[in-house]
């Protein structure tokens, strides 16, 4: 299908030896893929009052480091170089800024400090994302591609139910577009080879959960996750009152849309682009109106 796409011009595609970095949509392709964008928000956020916010591509390393990213999640990061034209920079200097690996992240820098309680706050944001995956090859495995997210952050219970109903409300709309997506509990698969007790406690906390639709070969491709972070960015950055008398929780529902609209793509009639649009605005009305 990639093949297809480049041959009408609606697809460019960055490689490298190891695998893809990304996708650059054009034409009805890319129509597609902001109408596919434009309902998940509407879907995702029907009735919810939402902040939404642009996200940052370059973070600076305590960002990460104030979750213990590199100790507990240890991924492969993607280093900017700054200073590239002088030898007299310091070596901590040169490792400060990183490509964001997830967008979630600059809701929480965004937000760090504030110290009110409230009940529940919603955020939208898409933001360009940075993962080295160098064992699971295929054409949705990118180093950078789009995502876009939800965040919640509020009372436990509260950002809890509110998550999975948004999960949900995402799983109705691949229903909705004619696909028969599967639930499954997870883990991050880009946090490396150290991180095995990592996985194990998300998998029985139940803390990450995938939707996947069929891809090349009815072979499964995770497309969206449901996340609860419990108190880890909330405490990390400071959010909500830090006397002790409440600690607030976040959670976020997260799509990868170039993964997403290539999936779908596959399952649509002659991959045309255009025809997966108006499956798509189709879809939005009836599913947004059920989630009121």
């Amino acid at each position: 299908m990639i093949g297809e796409l480049r041959e009408a011009g609606l697809i460019s595609v960055t490689e490298y030896t190891g695998g893809l970095v990304g996708y650059l949509f054009s034409g009805s392709l890319y129509e597609a893929y902001e109408e596919l964008d434009r309902a998940l928000v509407t879907v995702l956020t029907a009735g919810l009052p939402t902040t939404a916010h642009s996200a940052a591509t370059l973070l600076d390393r305590s960002v990460l480091d104030r979750i213990g990213f590199f100790d507990k999640l240890p991924s492969i990061p993607f280093r900017a170089v700054p200073f590239p034209h002088q030898s007299d920079v310091p070596q901590d200097a040169r490792d400060r800024l990183l490509l964001s690996p997830s967008t979630c992240y600059s809701t929480f820098q965004h937000i760090a400090g504030t110290p009110e309680a409230w009940q529940l706050r919603a955020f939208a944001a898409r933001g360009r994302c940075h993962r080295f995956e160098p064992t699971r090859p295929g054409a949705t495995r990118l180093g950078a591609f789009d995502m876009r997210e939800i965040v919640l952050v509020g009372d436990a219970d509260e950002v809890v139910d509110r998550c999975d109903d948004l999960f949900n409300r995402g799983v109705e709309l691949l229903r909705a577009l004619g696909v028969e997506p599967t639930v499954e509990t997870a883990n991050d698969v880009f946090y490396g080879e150290r991180s095995e007790v990592t996985r194990r406690v998300q998998r029985i906390m139940g803390v990450k959960r995938e939707v996947l639709i069929p891809g090349s070969d009815d072979i499964p491709v995770a497309v969206g996750s449901r996340n609860l972070h419990r108190s880890l960015f909330t405490g990390a950055f400071r959010i909500g009152p830090q006397d002790g008398t409440l600690a607030l929780h976040s959670s976020c529902v997260a799509f990868g849309l170039e993964r997403l609209v290539l999936t779908l793509l596959h399952q649509t009639p002659g991959h045309d682009p255009e025809l997966l649009r108006k499956r798509i605005d189709r879809a939005v009305g009836p599913v947004s109106a059920g989630a009121l």
